[in-house]
């Protein structure tokens, strides 16, 4: 009997290890097919597709977008339609784990491909922490146009995620491939690249891809109703969300009143060419300087056809700069602040810092320095500069044999800019016989000066600003004149640049300075070999003037705080703010401030005052400085900032695609399963709670083990496992399951004892909240 007994259990032994080798030979073979290349083209041709073309095509559109400004549009077009044929292709051909590594090869050739197009002297910024400063930077609103070589990165990046989307959907992976365009979208929604028309095209392009996928299995709305219902819940949102936000019909998407508007101003790495403006009378700045000048700040170098973009890095100022190449003049500036700030407002070029700050001097790639760390109100610094002295003469000989580097980077132009405004610059320096360099710029200058009169209330136009400004517009403010000179220039091959700063402002004494925030200003440097950069200012100065006069004059009338200082302020206000009279002014500011207040009283009594409301001037010119003083910010309408139209799709479209993933891979299945065996829950007939125990207890057990095999009852399977410590608990769970399987009766004491058993199991083997919760 014994021996019948042991060779019984050894045949079992053999007939289970042939059913278990059965199986795994069916579980590999199934899971060899999931992972084998498609059979056919079937995946291209569900409904699902027409989704991840559109989330596709929203992606691609912002790439193209940024190769219009910089470059490359029809070799990043043949790369990325390449890739996604070859993707398309491969689907038949190899595995999904093959696609993935080639993938991963793919973007790190592509990656390498754009480390060695960075010229060498670029390349020295490369590190790790440089690197992994710039993705952080990326993913909190650096654009990609900021990017050393942007278009070579572009050519370097687009086609990756184009490669594994036509693989992904070559093998009816639809939600896949939408997750994956998906993430690419909303990388360039985290850059800013991607418009609120882009991330509305990915929303409904991952709602038709999720849906669309959905209802092609069979049963679709009995099996995954929810799923679908969720997928259509988020397009109602989002259509919703699109036409009700309190935006205002007339503003951009980006642009929202109050503080959106201004952070965004304030990236410090973009201008964005507005509408209407107005002008901060506050004082920003007390400068002490042996020259009057426009006080530079920054340059910017990449134009986008409706603002500019400053590309390249910035590094610590290890040491004076060596200035223009030409003859220049050695000058000390005294900067005081009187708002915080990190610009350093100085003649061109800054090359040194003395004084607060200077330990957290930066310089970025086109010489302009700033502080790292803001100087605070009161505080001092002495910037040391050289004042190019260049006469008109040598400037018209200069040579025209610009560095490559240079001539490329400041000859840029959009790919989408009309030709006629090359055609009108052609016109305008043959007009004025120019032969040269120097005097085309001349030319173009006083053409800008003489045609367009000046105005803070212009709309601002579709399309080329500069084209605009040139063929439909007759009055701008100052980014208007300063972007069209530069991107005229540019189509005759003259390197420019466009430049923001400060105008010289009020003179109090000999060589002191009081420069308001209604002197923000831009202009124009022109590149001139042996020389160096020369400025040149496109804007009509006597209306300009006349609207900063005005509007200091509005601001002393209505009695307006921080717009004089004890040197600035007029002699019957100066006693209130320091004993002793001002200073006399050496070019008669005063008289000119009174004569401004007159003026303004007398428009006012005929009712065509010039100097418009707050409300109806807009934006502040000085927020075109771009964060590189911190002035005083306007106060908001007093409630929440509303989020932007592009971060609620954003948002929406994350969570689309998170309730389809979650549904897919049973995430909610199992996060409601881990609930439930740690906290208590609702009480139902004892037989079934029993049964749920040992569910729930297979689960663990499975989990922290193995699973049960086919043909394994529960009591074999418990004898079978290694249960040190915990044997008795889960074999009385077993066996009151047995009870309410097979017999059918057991107490509701029984059924709350297996359940509780479940629970210490859980916590137990969840330490940390085995200590905070357990029994």
């Amino acid at each position: 009997m014994i021996g019948r007994r042991a060779g019984g259990r050894r045949s079992g032994g053999r007939l289970a290890g042939a059913r278990r080798r059965l199986e795994g030979g069916l579980t590999g073979r199934r899971r060899g097919e999931s992972d084998a290349p498609a059979a056919d083209w079937r995946g291209l041709a569900s409904p699902a597709v027409v989704g991840v073309a559109m989330v596709t095509a929203a992606y691609l559109g912002v790439f193209f977008e940024a190769t219009d400004v910089v470059g490359g549009t029809a070799r990043t077009a043949a790369a990325v339609a390449l890739a996604g044929l070859a993707g398309i292709a491969l689907a038949r051909a190899v595995t999904e784990r093959t696609a993935v590594r080639l993938t991963a090869l793919l973007f790190a050739a592509t990656l390498a491909g754009y480390y060695f197009a960075v010229p060498a002297s670029r390349r020295t910024f490369f590190s790790v922490e440089a690197v992994a400063f710039d993705v952080v930077s990326l993913l909190t609103g650096l654009s990609i146009l900021r990017l050393a070589l942007a278009d070579v990165w572009i050519l370097a990046v687009a086609p990756v995620p184009t490669f594994l989307v036509g693989y992904l959907a070559g093998r009816g992976r639809h939600v896949g491939a939408v997750s994956v365009a998906g993430g690419t979208l909303g990388f360039l929604v985290c850059t800013g690249d991607a418009g609120g028309m882009a991330a509305l095209a990915g929303v409904v392009g991952a709602a038709l891809a999720a849906g669309l996928s959905t209802l092609s299995t069979p049963d679709a709305l009995r099996d995954h109703g929810d799923r679908l219902a969720a997928v259509l819940a988020a397009m109602i949102l989002v259509s919703a969300t699109v036409t009700v936000l309190p935006a205002g019909a007339a503003q951009p998407w980006a642009a929202d009143r109050g503080q959106t508007l201004e952070s965004a101003l304030g990236a410090g790495d973009e201008v964005e060419i507005v509408g209407p403006t107005r002008l901060s009378p506050e004082v920003r700045y007390e400068i002490e300087s042996p020259v009057a000048s426009d006080w530079h700040v920054a340059a910017y170098d990449t134009y986008t056809g409706d603002g500019w973009v400053r590309s390249g890095e910035r590094s610590s100022l290890g040491g004076p700069l060596s200035g223009p190449p030409g003859e220049a003049t050695r000058v000390n500036v005294t900067i005081t602040a009187r708002t915080e700030s990190t610009a350093l407002p100085a003649p061109w070029q800054a090359v040194d810092v003395r004084g607060a700050g200077d330990a957290a001097a930066q310089v970025d790639d086109r010489g302009a320095i700033r502080l790292a760390a803001a100087l605070r109100p009161g505080e001092e610094t002495t910037v040391e500069s050289r004042v190019l002295d260049a006469e008109p003469a040598a400037l018209r000989n200069a040579s025209t044999a610009y560095d490559p580097a240079i001539e490329s980077r400041y000859t840029q132009l959009p790919e989408s800019t009309p030709d006629r405004v090359a055609r009108r610059t052609e016109a305008v320096v043959t007009a004025a016989g120019a032969e040269n360099p120097y005097d085309a710029a001349v030319a173009v200058e006083e053409y800008l000066q003489a045609r367009n009169g000046y105005s803070l209330t212009v709309e601002k136009p579709d399309g080329d600003v500069a084209d605009a400004f040139l063929y439909e517009m007759d009055a701008g403010y100052c980014t208007y004149f300063a972007t069209t000179m530069v991107a005229m220039l540019r189509t005759q091959g003259i390197p420019a640049q466009f430049v923001t700063g400060y105008a010289e402002g009020e003179r109090v004494a000999e060589d002191r300075y009081v420069v308001r925030g209604q002197d923000a200003h831009a202009w124009v440097k022109v590149y001139f070999p042996d020389h160096g950069w020369v400025e040149f200012d496109p804007t009509p100065a006597t209306e300009r003037d006349a609207a900063r006069s005005d509007r200091l004059a509005e601001a002393r009338q209505t009695g307006a705080e921080g717009v004089d200082t004890p040197e600035s302020a007029p002699v019957d206000e100066a006693e209130a703010i320091a004993t002793g009279g001002r200073p006399a002014d050496a070019d008669g500011d005063t008289a000119d401030a009174n004569e401004s207040e007159e003026r303004t009283a007398n428009e006012t009594e005929n009712g065509t005052q010039s100097g418009l409301s707050l409300a109806e001037r807009g934006f502040t010119e000085e927020r075109l400085i771009q964060n590189e003083s911190a002035g005083s910010a306007e106060p908001s309408d007093g409630g929440l900032p509303t989020p932007s139209r592009e971060a609620v799709a954003y948002w929406l479209f994350v969570v689309t695609l998170g309730v389809v993933g979650a549904r897919r891979y049973g995430v909610v299945r199992r996060t409601r399963r881990a609930v439930r065996m740690r906290v208590p829950w609702r009480r139902g007939e004892p037989a079934d709670d029993a049964k749920q125990a040992f569910a729930d207890l297979e689960h663990l057990l499975g989990r922290r083990y193995r699973e049960r095999r086919p043909g394994e009852t529960p009591r074999m399977y418990l004898d079978a496992l290694p249960l040190r410590g915990v044997a008795e608990e889960a074999l009385s769970v077993g066996e009151t399951y047995e009870r309410a399987a097979y017999a059918g009766t057991v107490t509701r004491a029984e059924a709350d004892d297996a359940r509780r058993t479940v629970r210490r199991l859980a916590l137990a083997w969840t330490p940390v909240v085995g200590r905070l919760f357990g029994d």
